[in-house]
Formats: structure tokens, sequence, C-alpha cells
């Protein structure tokens, strides 16, 4: 609890507290099942969507998909890391209210990329993200007003390596399209394309730190530990394009380095910020402690 909400009477630090107790113990029990229908959310994305199978099939050198590891790396890694995790993560911290916004982020990003590629497949998938991901955003909703994300007050390291991986991901997106019109030799899943969907990959990597460092700016708790699955998605990714340079969705070995350095950079600076909105230290990823009354 910081000094701003002691200062603020008895009142407010009988709220505070309140609001910093273990979420089972104030929430009512119907949230049980928004973790429930999360939990089987994140078995459909993970196995019945196949997100861990494509994840796992460089580390497997599946060679049917040889000409095809990055796109499938691709797939993995948004449906893995980028959705699943959040996901999971949020079944386990069910305040932290930043792990379903990032999924929200993502399927942002697929809706925009389904768009702009004519995959009116692709843009279905992102309306199906919405539904599976809403129970988690209605039962993490807090008492606190707002939605938990701030600009003011976000750490400028951050903020500004939010910014190069959004400028870097649009490019790639474009990228991507481009290609997919072109009549590249693609991939598929569910009769969905992978191209477009890899384009869908980068933007939704950087809108997932995007939400992690507003998350952090509002002071918001979990979020440097959402700031996890976004740098583990451009880490492996990046080792995947180094290893295999001249195949269709890599950066070639060079962009590959950029891409893991970008993501070490992010996890370190999100661990070595202390500042939240309006100065005040930001809460630390932890399990609330109970103050006895």
């Amino acid at each position: 609890m910081s000094s701003a909400h002691r200062n603020d009477g008895a009142s407010n630090e009988h709220v505070d507290q309140h609001l910093d107790e273990p979420f089972d113990e104030v929430a009512p029990q119907r949230h049980v099942v928004a973790r429930i229908l999360t939990m089987l959310a994140a078995l459909a994305w993970g196995v019945g969507f196949f997100g861990i199978v494509d994840l796992l099939v460089v580390p497997l050198q599946d060679e049917r998909f040889h000409e095809h590891y990055l796109l499938e790396t691709g797939w993995g890694l948004l449906f893995t890391v980028l959705v699943v995790l959040p996901l999971m993560l949020w079944v386990v911290r069910p305040r932290w209210r930043v792990f379903p916004q990032q999924v929200v982020a993502v399927a942002g990003a697929i809706l925009l990329t389904g768009a702009m590629a004519s995959a009116a497949g692709q843009m279905l998938v992102a309306a199906i993200l919405l539904v599976t991901v809403a129970p988690a955003l209605w039962a993490a909703r807090s008492a606190r007003p707002g939605w938990g994300l701030s600009v003011r007050g976000a750490d400028p390291w951050l903020v500004g390596l939010v910014a190069l991986a959004t400028v870097t991901a649009a490019t790639y997106a474009a990228h991507m399209i481009s290609a997919a019109r072109s009549g590249i030799l693609d991939d598929e899943t569910w009769g969905l394309m992978h191209l477009p969907m890899q384009a869908a990959f980068g933007l939704a990597l950087a809108g997932s730190a995007g939400t992690a460092v507003l998350a952090g700016a509002a002071g918001a708790p979990g979020w440097r530990t959402a700031s996890l699955p976004p740098a583990a998605a451009s880490v492996w990714f990046g080792v995947v394009c180094f290893v295999y340079p001249d195949l269709v969705g890599s950066v070639g070995r060079g962009g590959g380095l950029a891409v893991i350095a970008w993501g070490l950079a992010f996890a370190g600076a999100a661990l070595r910020a202390r500042r939240g909105r309006g100065g005040a230290a930001a809460p630390q990823d932890q399990p609330p402690l109970t103050t006895s009354r």
C-alpha cells in the first residue's frame, strides 16, 4: 500500500486493504465459473487450434513442415505464448486483469491483419477469441475505477521499446500480407492460411507488450509478469529466424539477433522499472497479503 493511500484517511485505507486481499476472499463464488471457462478456452486454443503442436514443430524437427518452420513457429507462439499463457496466468492470479487485456490486444491484431488480408476466417477467429476471453474480463473487473491502464507515468525505456516493436511489426505484417497476395506457397490450419496470421503475430507481440507497459504505468498488479510472454515470444522467434534465415517468414540472421536482443531488453527493462502512475512505486508482482483487521 503506497503512502498516498495511507494519507487518504481511515475509510480509504480500509477499502485499499480490502482490495489487496486475495481475489477468492472478496469475489463472488460465481467467478469460479469464469476461471473454469478460461481454462477450457486455453485448452481449446492450445490443443484444438494447434497452438502447442505448431510450437513444437521446430524443436521436434518435423521435416514435413520444414519450408514453413517460421510460419509454424509464428502460429504456435501466437496461440500458445500470447494467448494460452496469459489465460492460464489469469486463472492462477484472477485479480491480475492485465492478462485478459493482453489477449484482447492479440485479438485486435488478428482482426486488423485479417481485414487487411481480406481473410474473413481470420477475422472470425478474432471474434471467437474475444468471446472466449470475455468471462475473464468480466470476472477480473476491479472495484477501482477505469481499466487499470495508463500512459501517464509509463517507463520511457519500455515505451521506446514498444514503439520500436510496433513499427517493426507493422513493417513485417505488411511484408507477410504482400507475400500472401503474391501466391507464395503457404500452409493452412483449419482452413486458415498462415501468412496472414503470421502478419498478426508481430503486431500481437507488440500489442501484448504495450498492454503490460500501460498496466505498469497504472500501477496494476501483475504487469511485470505480463511482460514475460511477449519477451519470451520475441526471443524464441529470433532464435528460429537465426537458425533458418532463408525460410519464408524469417527476418534473417541479423534480424533474428535484433529480435532476440529486443526480447531480452524488454524483459530486463520491465524487471528494472520501479515507477508507477504519478511517480508512485508500482506494486511488485507477488501474491497480495491479507491484512488482519
